[in-house]
């Protein structure tokens, strides 16, 4: 279980690199800026958690790892005003209880009360599918699908 945690999320990690470096190739102008955020949601990646994020202009690649799990994403200004943005959240949620895996991808709106590149409290919600995976007695793993909504709420420095 602790292997196939690491694999995801080394996988995870690469996908940000991947993503990272294609976008800073489309634009050899564009000098990347940092980001911490905190705060609870999937898109945080549980009930608290920090996310690193990489913003180029108008886009943000990040990775979150919180209590009790890990995620990346992307997130897109899609207003005149830089105050609201739309993207993605893919991660897992380990088991604090059990030995139940949960993987999650959600569909993202955010609003940003300051402005999406700066300072401050962020409001998202989001939809998508959560995996929760289940060992029965019979030594069989049972895969369930169900469609979830997010809430989430953070600040940004």
């Amino acid at each position: 279980m602790i292997t196939k945690s690491v694999n995801c999320l080394l996988t995870c990690l690469s996908l940000l690199t991947i993503s990272t470096n294609v976008a800073a190739n489309t634009e050899s102008d564009t000098a990347f800026e940092s980001e911490l955020s905190i705060g609870a949601g999937f898109q945080y990646s549980g009930l608290l958690g920090a996310q690193f994020a990489l913003k180029d202009d108008d886009i943000k690649y990040y990775l979150s790892v919180g209590l009790p799990g890990f995620s990346v994403g992307l997130q897109k200004v899609v207003s005149d005003n830089d105050h609201h943005s739309v993207g993605f959240s893919l991660g897992e949620l380990s088991a604090i209880y059990g030995d139940n895996d949960n993987q999650y991808g959600f569909l993202t709106y955010n609003y940003h009360l300051h402005g999406f590149k700066s300072s401050g409290l962020v409001f998202g919600t989001g939809i998508g599918v959560y995996q929760e995976r289940t060992y029965s007695s019979h030594g069989h793993d049972i895969d369930e699908f169900k469609a979830m909504l997010t809430l989430d709420i953070g600040y940004k420095f």
